[in-house]
């Protein structure tokens, strides 16, 4: 599923080295036989456009380069696409079938980018790695019987070993979730000046010099993530936001919130790692709650903030 299309670019005028030329002039970024456009500062684009050459359906008088897009790109994306196919077919003299029909463009809505954007990618994106996270769950082995013993002997079982060791990855997600989500607000923040007032290393320097990051990423990173009032902290000194009122209200009639839950999720894994302390009463069903519960509470802070 997605939005496909293919161009036709007659061999005996151009080559693929002018047409390689033209999408780099495009903005398209080579990835061994691929080019591949997306990952703005902008937020404009979520799963960007790809064009290739496709093999299978090249004849003698055409190459026939593809487009595609999956269905959960956006209109961002989709413009992209019809001006791609738009260049070629002016500057190559191409004709074009796309899923619209022959030279027909893809339909698109209004184009959305900035802060808004950057905050559901954040959300998007880690939802996904927890839908990764419980697929790979679905294969967690159960302990045998002889296993379940080891907890009344004062070890800790397999299942609960590994119960501990995963939380640290939903631990990483989490983390990663509120620090993308603060770094798209603070790339649009009217108060970003002030926010940056700090020293960066040379290291980090460097990366933002040679594009492999931007000055708001280079920020974040010296910055703390790893646990609730660090969080709020960071959100309150950018834009007075306390994204955790969000989290403390109740859900689904528990006693507990959302918000008290997270805290526990991060101490726990910081006893694990500082102090080799696992908990050794914590195992695969308390995992799978947890990673329930974190996904709605991912969708909570980004309704608050949307």
């Amino acid at each position: 599923m997605g939005f496909d299309a293919n161009i036709y670019i007659k061999k005996s005028s151009y080559t693929k080295k002018d047409i390689e030329d033209l999408l780099i002039l495009l903005g398209y970024e080579k990835r061994d036989k691929m080019f591949y456009f997306g990952n703005d500062r902008e937020y404009k684009h979520l799963s960007g456009v790809a064009v290739y050459l496709s093999n299978h359906q090249e004849n003698d008088d055409e190459y026939v380069y593809h487009v595609r897009m999956p269905y959960h790109c956006t209109d961002c994306d989709i413009k992209k696409a019809n001006d791609t196919m738009r260049s070629m077919r002016k500057y190559c003299n191409a004709w074009f079938e796309s899923d619209e029909g022959k030279n027909r463009y893809f339909q698109h809505g209004d184009l959305v980018w900035g802060a808004e954007n950057g905050c559901y990618y954040s959300a998007e994106r880690s939802c996904y790695n927890l839908y990764y996270l419980k697929k790979a769950l679905e294969k967690y082995p159960e302990d045998s019987e002889g296993e379940k013993l080891m907890n009344e002997w004062g070890a800790i079982s397999p299942n609960r070993f590994n119960a501990n060791i995963y939380l640290t990855y939903l631990c990483a997600v989490l983390e990663e979730y509120f620090r993308s989500t603060f770094i798209a607000l603070l790339r649009f923040s009217d108060k970003k000046e002030k926010v940056l007032n700090c020293k960066l290393s040379s290291y980090e320097l460097i990366d933002i010099d040679s594009g492999k990051t931007s000055v708001e990423e280079a920020y974040a990173r010296t910055v703390s993530f790893q646990n609730v009032k660090s969080i709020n902290k960071n959100f309150m000194d950018l834009e007075k936001i306390d994204i955790m009122s969000a989290l403390k209200e109740p859900y689904r009639g528990r006693k507990k919130s959302l918000y008290t839950q997270m805290d526990e999720i991060f101490e726990r894994r910081h006893r694990m790692v500082h102090r080799v302390d696992m908990d050794s009463n914590y195992d695969s069903r308390q995992l799978r709650k947890d990673i329930d519960d974190m996904d709605a509470a991912i969708k909570r802070v980004y309704k608050f903030l949307c």
